[in-house]
């Protein structure tokens, strides 16, 4: 499988067929995989947090999310196919109402998981979906063993973990091998805000420019400071080691 780095990040690189056959593959077999989806604002984070980057470069797959890396990946010279997590999420599920597998939704405020697993649920008919809010989960990704043992009784195929960047790859990295029915682990961040339509998804128009970033700030203006690091310090962060710091290597 085709790998690049940004800012000693690993990314793959998959067509939206590819990443298809590669999750059904997965999904059919015996063994555990755990997906990230890396956006500036996390390769940022990795810079400053080494063992979340370790964490990002051991991943199974690396799927790119955000236009920032479309961008950056254009300047180093290569091309990268993007893969939003609302999109990712609603492909894990079509191939879980597909193969008869159990769907997990951990994290989240509750009513809005609740929200997303029922629009997937509309969605597919067939799913089998769950979700679980409940128990606390710190900075470093660690729970209590209730809330282990809980998954443990859910026991589902797929597990997608909406805690955050950072904290959610965490948990997955520390606690997959408790649960030995998860073919494939991925964190997601807010894309269950979006799939349960608490926040609107951007116009399509807008999503193909790439201009997401615009959208919402318009609908969450209290997220201007993660969208000036993504659509500002990022590009500066990649400019400077494309041009600067390779050039004293």
């Amino acid at each position: 499988m085709l790998s690049k780095s940004l800012l000693s990040i690993k990314l793959n690189n998959l067509t939206t067929l590819a990443l298809h056959d590669l999750l059904l593959n997965w999904l059919n077999s015996a063994s555990q995989h755990i997906i990230v989806t890396p956006n500036p604002e996390i390769i940022l984070l990795a810079q400053k947090d080494k063992d979340f980057a370790g964490i990002l470069n051991r991943a199974d797959l690396s799927l790119p999310d955000g236009i920032g890396l479309k961008f950056a990946a254009w300047l180093n010279g290569f091309n990268l196919c993007r893969h939003t997590g609302v999109d990712t999420v609603e492909l894990l599920a079509k191939l879980c109402a597909e193969t008869n597998q159990k769907l997990l939704l951990f994290g989240g405020q509750e009513k809005n998981t609740k929200a997303a697993a029922e629009k997937l649920r509309q969605k597919f008919f067939t799913l089998d979906i769950v979700t679980f809010s409940l128990g606390t989960i710190s900075e470093s990704g660690e729970t209590n063993e209730k809330t282990i043992q809980e998954i443990v009784r859910i026991a589902p195929n797929v597990l997608v973990v909406a805690l955050g960047q950072g904290k959610q790859e965490k948990f997955i990295d520390r606690y997959l091998n408790n649960f030995p029915s998860v073919k494939i682990a991925i964190g997601i961040g807010g894309a269950l805000d979006m799939i349960g339509g608490n926040l609107p998804r951007a116009p399509k128009i807008l999503r193909s420019l790439g201009f997401e970033w615009l959208w919402r700030l318009i609908i969450e203006p209290s997220r201007w400071r993660r969208i000036v690091r993504a659509v500002v310090i990022f590009p500066l962060v990649i400019v400077f080691d494309r041009f600067f710091t390779k050039k004293q290597k």
